[in-house]
């Protein structure tokens, strides 16, 4: 996938900056010291280079590059109020200023564009081609995956229905799909269950499935509560899930699991075929759940982590929370590191079989994630990794986290659901940023 990023220096000929022939050569330096870095730390994007220096020149730069994804805008020299037509295109724009030569432009237009709500991200220093000012663009590569990806969502006849159609009781359900496409930008792709089984579960290799559930089988720890013939109905539709996301050319897959097998639709449950969909490049999600779909995206994206669905529990007497689920990554970051041990158990008091118990790390922060498009909110809030819970009651992942509990439930916007999802690391900062060029509001859960 070719990406194609304009970049934009600001750069009139007289200024704070001071006037030619000596500020040609200063910002000629400071030009190539960055393309030479950013061509460096973005090999695969193509960067259009344009060098602005007045009226005119903004006017056609806006008119040839208004089908961008949005634009990197380096300010050199001011005065002159030139990045203004740009941040008020509504574009999402990376504003990076040269301390000494931008800090007028700067100050006066980076909290006019946040009062006014434009999706603007601001930085000001000395050192333009720095690592920490130039992966900012980054998020601009991330905004473009997002838009060019697909989600098949696997759903009964009755949802797809809803989903396809706006029926007066169910604007909701059919909002969802709608919005977040209109918001987001990524395809979502609905799929009736019976023609992904007559399709794809029906006409799977059933000694290939039998090849892969044995594998599991050897690489887990144990397995508890749950049978061969389960684990071979899972590593099935593992197979299923993988030729109909091959087939719509998908980066992701989400499946309403509950429903489908409750309904008699499936019966097996994804949960250990989706530790096994990172490793073929196909993001994986619980419950067709959309909403936390957009989040995982964007933290493969931006972060290149593996994060996974919860359902958060809260117990504000030990100032804690469960985040559990019955799947998590056997990797949390990449395809290629090295994977943490599992256990195959049942779970939900033995009820639900083929669900996997992942030995998870410790002493760490996370990262936690929700998001209501309808609301244009995402919420966030970390927490610190204090124990692994391994039981049968409820999910079998139970991560246990300390964090501002009562806070947490105060402010939760009923909206965003239950759902949440967690990722290894404390991102706060990089999805605060990302949130602002999607013009997403950010309710930090865990302050008050």
């Amino acid at each position: 996938m070719e990406i194609f990023i304009p970049v934009v220096f600001i750069k009139p000929s007289e200024g704070a900056i001071g006037g030619p022939p000596a500020s040609e050569k200063w910002f000629k330096n400071i030009e190539e010291n960055v393309l030479t870095k950013l061509k460096e730390l973005y090999p695969y994007i193509r960067f259009n280079v344009y060098e602005i220096r007045n009226s005119k020149d903004v006017s056609e730069f806006l008119e040839k590059e208004s089908g961008a994804i949005g634009y990197v805008v380096f300010i050199l020299n001011c005065i002159s109020g030139l990045a203004r037509p740009i941040i008020q295109s509504g574009k999402p724009v990376i504003l990076i200023a040269e301390t000494y030569g931008g800090s007028g432009d700067y100050v006066l237009e980076y909290p006019r564009a946040l009062a006014e709500g434009y999706p603007v991200i601001g930085i000001a220093t000395r050192d333009l081609s720095d690592h920490k000012v130039l992966s900012k663009i980054k998020y601009l590569e991330v905004i473009y995956r997002l838009k060019k990806s697909k989600i098949v969502f696997i759903l009964s006849p009755s949802e797809r229905r809803l989903a396809s159609l706006e029926y007066p009781l169910s604007i909701d359900v059919y909002s969802v799909f709608k919005t977040v496409q209109a918001s987001i930008g990524l395809t979502p792709i609905v799929v009736d269950v019976r023609v992904f089984r007559e399709k794809y579960y029906d006409k799977v290799d059933l000694a290939e499935a039998k090849r892969v559930a044995e594998k599991w089988i050897a690489q887990a720890e144990k397995v508890v509560g749950t049978s061969s013939e389960d684990i071979e109905k899972s590593a099935r539709l593992y197979l299923a899930l993988k030729m109909i996301a091959k087939d719509y050319g998908a980066n992701a897959v989400a499946i309403d699991c509950i429903v489908l097998y409750q309904e008699g639709f499936l019966d097996a449950w994804p949960c250990l075929g989706f530790t096994e969909l990172w490793y073929d490049n196909i993001i994986p999600v619980c419950e067709a759940d959309l909403y936390s779909a957009v989040l995982l995206l964007m933290a493969k994206y931006l972060v290149d982590a593996n994060g996974f669905i919860v359902d958060p529990a809260v117990d504000e007497l030990k100032n804690e929370i469960i985040y559990y689920h019955c799947y998590a990554p056997l990797t949390l970051y990449g395809s290629a590191k090295s994977r943490h041990s599992y256990i195959i158990t049942s779970a939900h008091l033995g009820s639900k079989k083929a669900s996997v118990h992942v030995k998870l790390p410790k002493d760490t922060e996370i990262t936690v994630l929700g998001f209501s498009p309808d609301e244009k909110i995402m919420t966030i809030h970390t927490a610190k990794v204090v124990n692994i819970e391994y039981s049968n009651c409820a999910c079998s992942n139970k991560i246990v986290g300390k964090t501002n509990v009562s806070s947490i439930v105060r402010k939760w916007p009923w909206r965003t659901g239950w759902h949440r999802i967690v990722i290894y690391g404390n991102y706060r900062r990089e999805f605060m940023e990302l949130a602002r060029l999607f013009k997403l509001k950010v309710i930090e859960e865990d302050r008050f």
